[in-house]
């Protein structure tokens, strides 16, 4: 168990990391690293993963200035 602790723990620290860049580009840098992106990851993947937090900064930023 305290190996998966461990692994949770990095993954939580990693997904906090890359948010956190997300939250740091622009709308233009947004926009294109979702063209860079491939249109239909693979289900699971670190590129879906991506995706979706980028998908997800997006949508919080169009609410925010609603």
């Amino acid at each position: 168990m305290t190996i998966v602790a461990e692994l949770l723990t990095k993954l939580d620290e990693a997904m906090r990391t890359v948010k956190g860049h997300l939250a740091e580009m622009d709308a233009e840098q947004l926009n294109a690293l979702l063209r860079l992106l491939a249109p239909r990851p693979s289900i699971g993947s670190a590129e879906m993963v991506l995706t979706i937090l980028a998908f997800r900064e997006i949508e919080a930023r169009n609410r925010a200035k609603s």
